[in-house]
């Protein structure tokens, strides 16, 4: 546990007193919206230096419906359960309500998902629900100047574009970072004159992670050997990529509903030909802002090229964003895909009964709701049709299915689309029909309306 012996209040600098904090932070908290809120407010906690600074602000300047949030990892053994002692007590003597959980990061990884990305997301997982439990305003990180020059940095080393390096975000969705203007050197001279103690994790010395490599050994040489005000260009360089991200995003929002296309199963979909149309950086641009707009992993430049070149010179193929998000690609569209909707159990061909005037039910993840009424029209349509009236319809995979039309359809869809027969009749949604000839059609029909249910696709994980 670091700290030292207190100081007096004459021996307190000026800029560490708690009349300019009090101002500073209030600036803060109004510029960034949570000074006034009534709703509650998370603090993230780990016990570290930079936690700890963020407990003692809102301790000290703004204790009101707080709350303390600490998760367990599971990592490191004895120590990291009494970092999460060492929260809760802190927290109890500043009188902040306080909520831990414990959890083994290293049983809960995805696949392909390395431990630090694991813990991370478990983590804000974490943050998020006790969120949610309490209806709170939002989270406050305890992330620094230095976080976010290490984070620009290593985007760099990555081959990120614009939006990697603008460093790290005043907030983003739920998150805010009250301390991104603070120094990680402050910081801790603050706690040591307050007499606060804190934690030290010994894996943030580990070199096996990229950004401890980053911290202890890549900037104290640039600073050394370089240019000993790195640190201040970074944060500048990241200043200046803001503007060409908003200018990314505008991009990305004024082309979008011109190539935006429906599919069901697919979390976006976009006209391949229209991607084509995009001359220049616009179609990697624009992919990017479609991975922004997924909240998915950003892809470094060599990624992005070879996505690049896939789309402009084939028209069937796979890609692999990250670990729970594809891209599928057919003569017509692509389309970004969660692989979980597609490694379903398969059903077997089913017989639903109907009766009664009117019902619903579910097949393969599809929800139906039915209605049998009078009509001298027939109608077929994407996502509704009137059908035959009949005593039940008959339910199997469209790749099963002779005659109905799938040429329209992308190849990786086909499998998990419905079809219904009714009668001689057939019908999927979102694909070809057989109709009836005129004189066929029914006075009595049935009219059949379908929509997607988990398998409507979703957003991509990420920060």
């Amino acid at each position: 546990m670091a700290g030292r012996e207190p100081f007096s209040r004459h021996e307190i600098p000026l800029e560490f007193s708690p009349s300019r904090l009090l101002k500073r932070f209030q600036h803060i908290g109004i510029s960034q919206g949570w000074w006034n809120t009534d709703r509650p407010l998370i603090l993230a906690v780990s016990g570290g230096s930079d936690s700890m600074a963020l407990l003692w602000f809102f301790a000290s300047f703004r204790r009101k419906g707080c709350i303390a949030a600490h998760l367990e990892h599971g990592i490191r053994g004895e120590a990291s359960r009494e970092d999460a002692r060492f929260v809760e007590r802190m927290a109890g003597e500043w009188e902040i309500p306080f909520r831990g959980k414990s959890l083994s990061v290293p049983d809960l990884l995805r696949r392909g998902e390395s431990l630090e990305e694991g813990a991370r997301r478990v983590r804000y997982e974490f943050f998020e629900e006790v969120r949610h439990s309490v209806g709170a305003w939002g989270t406050a990180t305890a992330h620094t100047s230095d976080d976010a020059a290490e984070t620009l940095l290593i985007n760099l080393l990555r081959g990120s574009g614009p939006r990697g390096l603008t460093g790290i975000p005043e907030s983003r969705g739920a998150i805010f970072r009250p301390l991104l203007s603070f120094s990680r050197e402050f910081l801790r001279e603050l706690l040591t004159l307050h007499s606060v103690p804190w934690r030290e994790d010994e894996t943030n010395e580990d070199p096996a992670y990229m950004r401890n490599k980053v911290r202890h050994e890549l900037l104290p040489l640039l600073r050394k050997e370089y240019n000993r005000g790195i640190k201040g260009h970074l944060l500048a360089l990241a200043g200046d990529m803001e503007i060409l991200r908003k200018r990314e995003d505008d991009l990305f929002h004024s082309l979008e509903p011109l190539g935006r296309r429906h599919l069901p199963l697919a979390s976006l979909s976009f006209s391949l030909p229209f991607l084509r149309s995009l001359r220049g950086d616009a179609l990697p641009l624009f992919l990017r802002g479609a991975g922004r707009e997924l909240a998915l992993k950003t892809l470094d430049r060599g990624r992005t090229d070879a996505l690049v070149n896939l789309l402009r010179t084939s028209s069937r193929w796979c890609f692999q964003w990250q670990e729970n998000m594809f891209i599928f690609c057919s003569s017509r569209c692509i389309s970004w895909v969660m692989p979980d909707i597609l490694e379903q159990s398969g059903q077997s061909p089913s017989f639903i009964s109907l009766s009664g005037q009117e019902g619903a039910f579910t097949w393969r993840g599809w929800n139906f709701h039915w209605k049998k009424e009078q009509t001298d029209r027939f109608f077929l349509g994407e996502t509704q049709a009137l059908l035959p009236s009949e005593e039940g319809i008959f339910l199997c995979p469209l790749a099963e299915m002779p005659g109905v039309e799938k040429n329209l359809l992308p190849w990786w869809l086909e499998p998990h689309l419905p079809v219904v027969r009714c009668g001689e009749v057939l019908w999927s949604p979102w694909s070809g029909t057989k109709c009836h000839r005129k004189e066929d059609r029914p006075s009595c029909g049935l009219r059949i309306f379908v929509r997607e249910s988990r398998n409507s696709g979703g957003r991509g994980a990420g920060e």
